[in-house]
C-alpha cells in the first residue's frame, strides 16, 4: 500500500548549489517521508551537499526542449481527458490571474504547461502535497500542478522574493494552504498580505536547517596560520570587495594570514582583478564552487567566517526584478554551516543577518562598506583566542538549539501532514 507521505518539490534546479533545499529534503526523508523532485532544468553547478543521499529522490525533469515536445502534448491531453473540468477551470484562472500583462501572461502560460508535463509522474508518485522555494515561478508551477492532482501546494520565502512588491504575490499566498519564512522580516512581510478576514491560509517560521553532525568543530585540523573565510555565491550583495579592502588592510599590517573565497558567480573575475592588483595573490585565495566535503575541511582549518553583506539597490546585481528596491540578505547557509562548526561569524548588521548572529554573543556584527573597521574587527579576532572560542562555541549552541536540520524539518513536516489529514493549519 502507498504511503501518504509523499511530498513533490517543485525546484528551478537539482541538485545544485541551493544547499538549504537538499538538507530540507534530507530532513523530511528521515522523519518518514518519500519526497519527489520536480526540476524546471538541469543544474550544472556543483553538488554541494553531501548529505542527502540521492538515491532516496525521485527526479523528474521538464527542460525547456520538452515544451513544444510530442510528450508535453500527450501529458495535456491526459489531464484534459481525465479532469476536463479542472483543466478548463486552470485556463480561465490563468487568464483571469496573470492576464494583466504580456509578461505575466507568457511566464504563467510556462508554468501551465510545466505543470502538465509533470502531472503524470506526480499522480503515479502518488503526491499527496506540493512544496516550493521562493515566490517566483516554481510557486506558479505549483499553483497549476496541486489543481491538477486536487492537493494542496505551500512555500517557503526568503528575503526579497517576498519583501518586495509583486503585484500577483498576494495571490499566491492565499492560495497556498500554508507558508513559512525561513527568518522574521520574511515572515512579517508574508503576514502583511495574508487576507485576514477571509483567508485560511496561516505563516510560520522554518529556520534553515543543517546537519550538526556533519558540520562539527574539529580544532585539531586548525591551520597553524590565521586563516579567514568566506563560502558564498560571487554577487555584488555579499560585500567581498569590502573584504579584499579589509585583507588589504591587513597585509600592510605586515600579518601573517591566509582568506580562503569559495564559491562562484558573476563577479568571480572582478575579484580576481581586485586580488591581482592589489598584489594579494600570496593572502587569498579564489576557490571557486566546492563540494560540501571540501567545504568542510576548509571550515575546519579557519579561524573566522566573513561575510560583509551589503544593500543592493533593485535592478542589480543577481537581482534584476524591478519590484526590489533594495537587496538584502536573508539567512544564507554558509553562515549557518560556519557557526555549526564553531566559527565565530563577522558579518553587517543588513536584512535579516542580525537575526542569527547576535553582536560580542555568537559572533560581531558591523556596519556595512566600512573596510577600515572590517580589519580592525578581524586582527582583533585573530589577536584574542579565548575571544574566538567563546564566541564559537556560543554560535555552535545557537545552531543546534534553532537551526538544527531534524529539528527544522519535524516543523515542516507537521504542518504538511495536517494539510493533508485535512486539518487547518494554524
Amino acid at each position: 500500500m502507498r504511503s501518504n507521505n509523499v511530498i513533490g518539490y517543485i525546484t528551478e534546479g537539482f541538485p545544485g548549489v541551493m544547499t538549504f533545499l537538499e538538507r530540507e529534503i534530507s530532513g523530511l526523508i528521515q522523519h518518514g517521508w518519500e519526497v519527489s523532485v520536480f526540476a524546471l532544468h538541469k543544474e550544472s553547478a556543483v553538488h554541494y551537499a553531501a548529505e542527502l543521499d540521492q538515491s532516496l529522490v525521485n527526479t523528474h525533469y521538464c527542460l525547456n526542449r520538452n515544451i513544444l515536445s510530442f510528450k508535453m502534448l500527450q501529458s495535456h491531453i491526459r489531464i484534459l481527458f481525465n479532469r476536463p473540468k479542472v483543466y478548463f477551470q486552470s485556463i480561465l484562472f490563468l487568464l483571469r490571474t496573470y492576464g494583466t500583462s504580456w509578461y505575466s501572461l507568457s511566464r504563467a502560460i510556462y508554468a501551465f504547461m510545466k505543470a502538465g508535463y509533470f502531472y503524470a509522474n506526480a499522480k503515479s508518485r502518488g503526491v499527496q502535497h506540493l512544496h516550493a522555494h521562493f515566490s517566483g515561478r516554481t510557486v506558479d508551477v505549483a499553483i497549476f500542478l496541486s489543481q491538477f492532482l486536487n492537493v494542496g501546494f505551500s512555500f517557503t520565502g526568503h528575503s526579497n522574493d517576498v519583501t518586495g512588491n509583486y503585484p500577483l504575490l498576494q495571490n499566491k499566498i492565499n492560495l497556498a494552504s500554508f507558508v513559512v519564512a525561513e527568518n522574521e522580516r520574511a515572515l512579517e512581510a508574508i503576514k502583511s498580505y495574508i487576507l485576514s478576514d477571509t483567508s485560511t491560509v496561516s505563516a510560520h517560521i522554518v529556520h534553515p536547517g543543517v546537519n550538526t553532525e556533519y558540520f562539527k568543530p574539529n580544532m585539531e585540523s586548525q591551520s597553524n596560520v590565521p586563516t579567514l573565510i568566506a563560502v558564498t555565491r560571487l554577487v555584488e550583495s555579499k560585500g567581498l570587495d569590502d573584504l579584499v579592502r579589509a585583507c588589504s588592510v591587513l597585509r600592510d599590517k605586515e600579518l601573517q594570514f591566509h582568506c580562503n573565497i569559495i564559491g562562484d558567480g558573476p563577479i568571480y573575475g572582478q575579484l580576481e582583478s581586485q586580488i591581482r592588483n592589489n598584489g594579494l595573490g600570496d593572502y587569498i585565495t579564489l576557490h571557486g564552487a566546492l563540494t560540501s566535503v571540501d567545504i568542510v575541511k576548509l571550515l575546519s582549518e579557519a579561524w573566522v567566517f566573513v561575510l560583509p553583506c551589503v544593500r543592493i539597490l533593485g535592478g542589480k546585481g543577481e537581482h534584476p526584478g524591478k519590484f526590489v528596491s533594495v537587496v538584502e540578505d536573508g539567512i544564507p547557509s554558509s553562515i549557518v554551516e560556519a557557526m555549526s562548526v564553531g566559527l565565530p561569524v563577522v558579518t553587517t548588521d543588513v536584512g535579516s543577518l542580525p537575526e542569527i548572529v547576535e553582536h560580542s554573543v555568537n559572533g560581531i556584527v558591523i556596519s556595512e562598506r566600512d573596510p577600515d573597521g572590517l580589519s580592525e574587527v578581524l586582527l582583533q579576532l585573530i589577536d584574542d583566542s579565548s575571544l574566538r572560542h567563546r564566541l564559537g562555541r556560543k554560535a555552535r549552541e545557537t545552531i543546534i538549539a534553532d537551526f538544527n536540520t531534524v529539528v527544522c524539518t519535524s516543523v515542516l513536516g507537521s504542518l504538511m501532514s495536517s494539510v493533508i489529514n485535512n486539518r487547518r493549519v494554524v
